[in-house]
Protein backbone atom coordinates (compact mmCIF):
# COMPACT_ATOMS: atom_id res chain seq x y z
CA UNK A 1 0.00 0.00 0.00
CA UNK A 2 1.50 3.36 -0.96
CA UNK A 3 2.57 5.37 1.84
CA UNK A 4 2.57 9.19 2.59
CA UNK A 5 4.18 11.46 4.87
CA UNK A 6 1.96 13.68 6.68
CA UNK A 7 2.58 16.22 9.45
CA UNK A 8 -0.44 17.11 11.60
CA UNK A 9 -0.68 20.57 13.25
CA UNK A 10 -1.69 19.85 16.55
CA UNK A 11 -1.99 21.50 20.02
CA UNK A 12 1.21 20.40 21.13
CA UNK A 13 3.01 21.50 18.00
CA UNK A 14 3.52 19.20 14.49
CA UNK A 15 3.42 15.92 14.67
CA UNK A 16 4.57 13.64 11.58
CA UNK A 17 3.51 10.17 10.30
CA UNK A 18 3.92 7.69 7.94
CA UNK A 19 0.67 6.63 6.91
CA UNK A 20 -0.38 3.94 4.37
CA UNK A 21 -3.08 5.05 1.85
CA UNK A 22 -4.49 3.04 -0.46
CA UNK A 23 -5.18 4.12 -3.85
CA UNK A 24 -8.69 3.74 -3.65
CA UNK A 25 -9.09 5.85 -0.47
CA UNK A 26 -10.94 9.30 -0.67
CA UNK A 27 -8.59 11.58 2.10
CA UNK A 28 -11.53 12.51 3.84
CA UNK A 29 -12.14 8.81 4.72
CA UNK A 30 -8.19 8.19 5.65
CA UNK A 31 -8.49 11.35 7.85
CA UNK A 32 -11.20 10.56 9.78
CA UNK A 33 -9.81 7.63 10.72
CA UNK A 34 -5.97 8.85 11.70
CA UNK A 35 -7.85 11.23 14.07
CA UNK A 36 -9.65 9.10 15.68
CA UNK A 37 -6.12 7.45 16.41
CA UNK A 38 -4.51 10.34 16.96
CA UNK A 39 -7.23 11.39 19.67
CA UNK A 40 -6.45 8.28 21.25
CA UNK A 41 -3.00 8.87 22.01
CA UNK A 42 -3.64 12.69 23.07
CA UNK A 43 -2.85 14.47 20.32
CA UNK A 44 -6.49 16.89 19.25
CA UNK A 45 -5.67 19.31 16.20
CA UNK A 46 -4.97 22.93 16.96
CA UNK A 47 -8.23 25.01 16.59
CA UNK A 48 -10.39 21.90 15.25
CA UNK A 49 -13.47 23.41 17.32
CA UNK A 50 -14.20 26.33 15.09
CA UNK A 51 -12.16 25.45 12.34
CA UNK A 52 -12.21 23.28 9.17
CA UNK A 53 -9.63 20.81 8.32
CA UNK A 54 -8.04 21.22 5.15
CA UNK A 55 -4.91 19.27 3.76
CA UNK A 56 -2.44 20.77 1.85
CA UNK A 57 0.37 19.27 -0.81
CA UNK A 58 3.53 20.86 -1.11
CA UNK A 59 4.25 22.99 2.04
CA UNK A 60 1.54 25.44 3.89
CA UNK A 61 1.38 27.58 0.77
CA UNK A 62 0.75 24.71 -1.05
CA UNK A 63 -1.83 23.40 -3.00
CA UNK A 64 -4.77 22.48 -0.81
CA UNK A 65 -6.21 18.89 -1.52
CA UNK A 66 -10.01 18.07 -2.21
CA UNK A 67 -11.06 16.14 0.60
CA UNK A 68 -13.43 14.14 -1.13
CA UNK A 69 -11.33 12.42 -3.76
CA UNK A 70 -8.37 10.19 -3.51
CA UNK A 71 -4.66 10.66 -3.98
CA UNK A 72 -3.36 9.83 -7.10
CA UNK A 73 -6.29 11.27 -8.93
CA UNK A 74 -4.75 14.21 -7.36
CA UNK A 75 -0.94 13.87 -8.72
CA UNK A 76 0.19 13.02 -5.61
CA UNK A 77 2.76 10.15 -5.70
CA UNK A 78 3.97 8.05 -2.94
CA UNK A 79 6.12 9.38 -0.34
CA UNK A 80 5.03 12.84 -1.25
CA UNK A 81 4.44 15.39 1.92
CA UNK A 82 0.93 16.78 3.09
CA UNK A 83 0.13 19.17 5.74
CA UNK A 84 -3.07 19.06 7.62
CA UNK A 85 -4.28 21.73 9.30
CA UNK A 86 -7.27 23.63 10.60
CA UNK A 87 -8.46 26.65 8.61
CA UNK A 88 -9.18 29.44 10.90
CA UNK A 89 -12.06 32.02 10.03
CA UNK A 90 -11.11 35.38 9.91
CA UNK A 91 -12.41 39.05 12.37
CA UNK A 92 -10.94 37.67 15.77
CA UNK A 93 -12.63 35.29 18.69
CA UNK A 94 -16.15 37.32 18.33
CA UNK A 95 -16.43 36.29 14.58
CA UNK A 96 -15.31 32.70 15.57
CA UNK A 97 -17.67 32.32 18.25
CA UNK A 98 -20.33 33.36 16.03
CA UNK A 99 -19.52 30.89 13.08
CA UNK A 100 -19.96 27.89 16.03
CA UNK A 101 -23.07 29.22 16.84
CA UNK A 102 -24.90 29.47 13.38
CA UNK A 103 -22.99 26.15 12.71
CA UNK A 104 -24.84 24.69 16.29
CA UNK A 105 -28.22 26.13 15.31
CA UNK A 106 -28.09 25.02 11.95
CA UNK A 107 -27.10 21.20 13.53
CA UNK A 108 -30.25 21.73 16.01
CA UNK A 109 -32.34 21.98 12.92
CA UNK A 110 -31.11 19.12 11.33
CA UNK A 111 -31.78 17.21 14.16
CA UNK A 112 -35.34 18.77 14.40
CA UNK A 113 -35.78 17.60 11.12
CA UNK A 114 -34.97 14.32 11.19
CA UNK A 115 -36.75 13.88 14.54
CA UNK A 116 -40.09 16.04 14.00
CA UNK A 117 -42.33 14.05 16.45
CA UNK A 118 -39.42 14.09 19.52
CA UNK A 119 -37.92 17.65 19.20
CA UNK A 120 -39.43 20.83 18.62
CA UNK A 121 -37.34 24.03 18.22
CA UNK A 122 -39.07 27.11 19.97
CA UNK A 123 -36.66 30.16 19.70
CA UNK A 124 -32.82 30.97 19.53
CA UNK A 125 -31.53 34.14 22.05
CA UNK A 126 -28.72 36.06 21.85
CA UNK A 127 -27.13 38.51 24.36
CA UNK A 128 -23.89 39.52 25.30
CA UNK A 129 -23.06 37.30 27.43
CA UNK A 130 -24.50 33.89 26.34
CA UNK A 131 -26.34 32.42 23.47
CA UNK A 132 -29.48 30.51 24.34
CA UNK A 133 -31.39 27.78 22.13
CA UNK A 134 -34.92 26.89 23.85
CA UNK A 135 -36.49 23.51 22.31
CA UNK A 136 -39.24 20.65 23.76
CA UNK A 137 -38.01 17.43 23.83
CA UNK A 138 -41.45 15.37 23.47
CA UNK A 139 -41.90 11.44 23.64
CA UNK A 140 -39.35 11.10 26.23
CA UNK A 141 -39.89 9.71 29.95
CA UNK A 142 -38.17 11.08 32.59
CA UNK A 143 -39.26 10.97 36.31
CA UNK A 144 -40.68 14.06 37.57
CA UNK A 145 -41.43 13.07 40.98
CA UNK A 146 -41.72 10.26 43.26
CA UNK A 147 -45.00 9.30 45.11
CA UNK A 148 -44.75 6.31 47.57
CA UNK A 149 -41.46 5.18 46.16
CA UNK A 150 -43.24 5.01 42.60
CA UNK A 151 -42.45 7.37 39.82
CA UNK A 152 -44.45 10.17 38.35
CA UNK A 153 -43.68 9.95 34.49
CA UNK A 154 -43.48 13.25 32.34
CA UNK A 155 -42.68 12.76 28.46
CA UNK A 156 -42.27 16.41 27.14
CA UNK A 157 -38.90 18.70 28.68
CA UNK A 158 -38.77 22.23 27.88
CA UNK A 159 -35.07 22.47 27.72
CA UNK A 160 -32.44 25.54 27.28
CA UNK A 161 -29.35 25.12 26.74
CA UNK A 162 -26.45 28.29 26.85
CA UNK A 163 -23.59 28.61 25.44
CA UNK A 164 -21.85 31.30 27.35
CA UNK A 165 -19.55 34.26 26.33
CA UNK A 166 -15.85 32.05 26.21
CA UNK A 167 -17.79 28.79 24.16
CA UNK A 168 -16.14 26.78 22.85
CA UNK A 169 -13.93 26.89 25.59
CA UNK A 170 -16.67 26.79 28.62
CA UNK A 171 -19.10 23.76 27.66
CA UNK A 172 -22.94 24.57 27.10
CA UNK A 173 -24.92 24.74 29.77
CA UNK A 174 -28.22 22.98 30.40
CA UNK A 175 -31.47 23.90 32.00
CA UNK A 176 -34.93 22.40 32.31
CA UNK A 177 -38.04 24.44 32.76
CA UNK A 178 -40.27 21.74 34.44
CA UNK A 179 -39.44 19.41 37.86
CA UNK A 180 -36.72 16.32 37.11
CA UNK A 181 -36.20 13.96 39.94
CA UNK A 182 -32.28 13.06 38.79
CA UNK A 183 -29.04 12.88 41.10
CA UNK A 184 -28.06 15.48 38.50
CA UNK A 185 -30.47 17.94 38.18
CA UNK A 186 -30.38 20.70 40.34
CA UNK A 187 -34.31 21.40 41.78
CA UNK A 188 -33.23 25.31 42.64
CA UNK A 189 -32.46 26.26 39.42
CA UNK A 190 -32.95 23.05 36.84
CA UNK A 191 -29.40 23.32 36.34
CA UNK A 192 -28.77 19.60 34.64
CA UNK A 193 -25.08 18.54 35.03
CA UNK A 194 -24.51 17.29 31.47
CA UNK A 195 -20.62 16.68 31.36
CA UNK A 196 -17.99 14.72 33.43
CA UNK A 197 -15.39 16.23 31.33
CA UNK A 198 -16.35 18.88 29.01
CA UNK A 199 -14.79 19.35 25.07
CA UNK A 200 -14.63 21.83 23.14
CA UNK A 201 -16.02 19.59 20.18
CA UNK A 202 -18.81 18.82 21.97
CA UNK A 203 -22.06 20.18 19.87
CA UNK A 204 -25.57 20.63 20.95
CA UNK A 205 -26.39 17.35 19.89
CA UNK A 206 -24.61 15.78 22.22
CA UNK A 207 -26.02 17.84 24.73
CA UNK A 208 -29.65 16.96 23.53
CA UNK A 209 -28.58 13.33 23.76
CA UNK A 210 -27.16 13.63 27.19
CA UNK A 211 -30.47 15.50 28.54
CA UNK A 212 -32.91 12.69 27.04
CA UNK A 213 -30.73 10.24 28.59
CA UNK A 214 -30.47 11.62 31.78
CA UNK A 215 -34.43 12.09 32.13
CA UNK A 216 -34.74 8.28 31.67
CA UNK A 217 -32.29 7.77 34.07
CA UNK A 218 -29.76 5.89 31.53
CA UNK A 219 -26.68 8.08 32.70
CA UNK A 220 -26.35 8.94 36.22
CA UNK A 221 -23.63 10.32 38.00
CA UNK A 222 -22.97 9.84 41.99
CA UNK A 223 -19.89 11.90 42.07
CA UNK A 224 -19.22 14.49 44.84
CA UNK A 225 -19.02 17.45 42.49
CA UNK A 226 -22.02 16.27 40.04
CA UNK A 227 -24.90 15.46 42.88
CA UNK A 228 -27.23 18.01 43.13
CA UNK A 229 -30.16 16.62 44.35
CA UNK A 230 -29.42 13.93 47.19
CA UNK A 231 -33.11 12.48 47.90
CA UNK A 232 -32.91 11.29 44.03
CA UNK A 233 -29.21 10.03 44.16
CA UNK A 234 -30.94 7.94 47.71
CA UNK A 235 -34.07 7.24 45.54
CA UNK A 236 -31.86 5.90 42.77
CA UNK A 237 -30.05 3.48 44.50
CA UNK A 238 -32.23 2.30 47.28
CA UNK A 239 -35.47 1.79 45.10
CA UNK A 240 -35.08 2.47 41.51
CA UNK A 241 -32.03 -0.13 40.29
CA UNK A 242 -33.19 -2.35 43.08
CA UNK A 243 -36.91 -2.96 42.15
CA UNK A 244 -35.66 -2.00 37.84
CA UNK A 245 -38.10 0.62 38.26
CA UNK A 246 -34.90 3.01 35.93
CA UNK A 247 -33.78 2.89 33.55
CA UNK A 248 -36.86 3.91 31.61
CA UNK A 249 -37.42 2.67 28.20
CA UNK A 250 -37.10 5.11 25.67
CA UNK A 251 -36.11 5.80 21.41
CA UNK A 252 -33.07 7.34 20.81
CA UNK A 253 -33.37 10.59 18.91
CA UNK A 254 -31.87 9.86 15.25
CA UNK A 255 -28.59 11.71 14.60
CA UNK A 256 -27.33 10.14 11.12
CA UNK A 257 -28.75 10.99 7.70
CA UNK A 258 -28.60 9.68 4.27
CA UNK A 259 -25.95 11.16 2.12
CA UNK A 260 -25.22 10.55 -1.46
CA UNK A 261 -26.54 7.27 -0.52
CA UNK A 262 -24.98 6.76 2.76
CA UNK A 263 -25.55 7.10 6.50
CA UNK A 264 -23.63 9.89 8.11
CA UNK A 265 -23.46 11.25 11.43
CA UNK A 266 -24.92 14.96 11.95
CA UNK A 267 -22.01 16.04 13.82
CA UNK A 268 -18.04 16.06 11.77
CA UNK A 269 -16.48 15.07 15.20
CA UNK A 270 -19.03 11.90 15.20
CA UNK A 271 -18.38 11.36 11.99
CA UNK A 272 -14.79 10.59 12.05
CA UNK A 273 -14.16 7.16 11.73
CA UNK A 274 -18.12 6.30 11.94
CA UNK A 275 -19.10 3.00 10.19
CA UNK A 276 -15.54 2.04 9.44
CA UNK A 277 -14.00 1.82 13.33
CA UNK A 278 -12.98 -1.97 13.25
CA UNK A 279 -11.00 -1.45 10.51
CA UNK A 280 -9.98 1.35 11.32
CA UNK A 281 -8.30 0.23 14.57
CA UNK A 282 -6.81 -2.87 12.58
CA UNK A 283 -5.36 -0.69 10.20
CA UNK A 284 -4.19 3.15 11.95
CA UNK A 285 -2.20 0.56 14.59
CA UNK A 286 -0.50 -1.07 11.64
CA UNK A 287 -0.13 2.34 9.62
CA UNK A 288 0.38 5.13 11.77
CA UNK A 289 3.93 5.32 12.62
CA UNK A 290 5.61 8.64 14.17
CA UNK A 291 8.61 10.10 13.28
Amino acid sequence: MPQYQIYFDTLEGEKKYNVDIGDDEAIEQVLHDILVELSERGHMMKGLSTGDLKVVWGGRQGKELDLTRTLPEQGVQPNEVLRVLVEMYEGGAGSLRADRLDREWRLLERLQALNPEKLEILKRESGPDEEVFHLRLLDSPGVESVNGGEPVIRNRHTLRFCFPRFYPEMPIECYIQEPLFHPNVKPETGFVCLWEEASPRHTVIQAISRAQAMAAYRMVNLGGAHLMNRPAAEWYQQVGTLQQVVPLSWEDLKVLEVREGRLAWLEPGRSLGAGRLAVTERRTQRALRAQ
